[in-house]
């Protein structure tokens, strides 16, 4: 096996809790691909199928007390997902959802109480499918999760809501790993089908829930698709949604729908250079913040702060400065604390990145070099993980980053020697991004160069 892959799976493991047998049988799953694999999101994807995994294990463990054969398939199930085996855990579920069906002369014959399992059990299938890395297995859980919803519907209206949600967001992930728009589509079509038979005055949470995934789903699709519309589309329906769910009524969903707002806003101030937009957007960022604690739900919390801190360069970038720079490398610092190097070290890389390009935005309000030397050394720790061996586009990135910031500070300095090093590091970022294919990055990183070696030119000549 690859070192790479072997020292991510081994950090995937400790760190969620997980065997490793599962995370090499999620990773078998994704089958051969051609080309460099993409570490990050390959760890991006075995820690949330780690997450999805304990919350499945966690069901498979309940005892119904009713058939201890179908029980005991049960937990045959959970241990050959422990072990790797995805397929034989499907198959056990299989068996276990028949024995709940032995004895009916028909489906109609069968209680509540066993159609709702049999609705759990068709869902836990759908969980296993999730676990797999390849698009195909995203549509068979969709499918799944739409038979859970319709038997679970059959057995008490309204009851099958929560499978369908759960069919909807297969849908939209797959559209988001795959990059496929019919899946961001279908995802749409079926939470406004669902909206449909929702009000918002006497059924307002699980209207909300449902206006909270079409939201996510547009927002998804208007990153394929490009332009404003989709995400405005995003806006209306968090802000509407919003009007008529109150912080007290749901206090979690409150939060979840002010940071996807956030999130909405500040892509499209990006997209329309809007600072307007992006200062709704911080503000939207603060009032999820102010619904949530750190030590409640950590994850989502250090996420904000992320989103938050971005949201805070692109307004330094167009209106705020100093303020908006410095705001930034402070949520990017907090975000920092809570992603140690040994353990998700290209997550730890990837915030002191986003730390250097901040103080490089904060260095143009400061006649001192200081700053962007600090600017440097965060470019320099994140290149210490991103190593051109490894993620070459990542590398080539914070290579560039930091060749920028080292131009910045020659120009202040007037040294050569340092104007010299950042037109090569320049140069050889440049030539790694049109290796990769990423012509339109490299094009981006040109007038910084032709600058570089105009520069060097000017001081070699004194």
């Amino acid at each position: 096996m690859n070192p790479e892959l072997a020292a991510i799976l081994a950090r995937v493991s400790q760190r969620e809790g997980v065997p490793p047998a599962l995370l090499l049988g999620v990773l078998a799953s994704l089958g051969e691909a051609p080309g460099q694999p993409d570490f990050t999101r390959i760890e991006q994807y075995l820690t949330r199928r780690a997450g999805d995994f304990r919350g499945l294990q966690a069901r498979l463990a309940r005892r119904s007390g009713e058939d201890a054969g179908r029980d005991e398939l049960r937990a045959e199930a959970a241990k050959a997902l422990a072990e790797g085996r995805l397929a034989e855990a499907d198959r056990l579920l299989a068996q276990a959802e028949q024995r709940n069906l032995d004895g009916a002369a028909a489906p109609r014959a069968l209680s509540r109480e066993r159609l709702l399992a049999a609705a759990a059990g068709r869902a836990d299938r759908g969980a296993v499918a999730m676990l797999h890395l390849n698009p195909q297995a995203y549509r068979d859980a969709a499918e799944r999760y739409a038979e859970a919803a319709l038997i679970a519907e059959s057995a008490e209206p309204g009851s099958g809501r929560p499978y369908a949600w759960l069919q909807a967001d297969a849908l939209a992930r797959r559209g988001a790993d795959f990059a496929d728009k019919s899946a961001f589509v279908a995802s749409i079509g079926q939470l406004r089908a669902m909206l449909d038979k929702l009000g918002n005055f006497d059924q307002t949470i699980p209207w909300a829930e449902t206006q909270l995934r079409l939201a996510r789903s547009l927002t998804g699709l208007s990153h394929l698709e490009g332009g404003g519309a989709l995400l405005r589309q995003a806006v209306e329906i968090y802000r509407a949604t919003l009007e008529d769910l109150t912080r007290a009524k749901a206090p979690r969903l409150w939060a979840a729908l002010q940071t996807r707002l956030g999130e909405a806003l500040a892509r499209l101030g990006e997209t329309e250079d809007d600072a307007g937009l992006l200062e709704e957007g911080v503000a939207a960022f603060r009032a999820g913040l102010s619904g949530l604690t750190q030590a409640d739900m950590p994850n989502e919390w250090a996420r904000l702060q992320w989103e938050l801190g971005k949201a805070h360069v692109a307004l330094g970038l167009r209106a705020s400065g100093v303020a908006a720079f410095e705001a930034a490398v402070n949520c990017f610092k907090l975000v920092l604390a809570g992603r140690p190097r040994e353990s998700v070290p290209l997550d730890w890389a990837e915030v002191q990145d986003r730390i250097g390009a901040a103080l490089v935005g904060l260095a143009a309000y400061y006649r001192e070099p200081v700053v962007l030397e600090e600017a440097i050394l965060a470019f320099d720790a994140a290149l210490e993980v991103r190593r051109r061996e490894m993620v070459p586009s990542l590398w080539a990135e914070s290579a560039a980053n930091r060749a920028e910031a080292r131009l910045a500070l020659a120009e202040r300095t007037r040294e050569a020697a340092v104007a010299e090093q950042a037109a090569a590091e320049l140069i050889a970022a440049t030539e790694q991004l049109r290796g990769l294919g990423l012509a339109a990055e490299a094009r981006r990183r040109e007038p910084k160069l032709r600058e570089a070696a105009a520069l060097v030119g000017a001081l070699r000549r004194g």
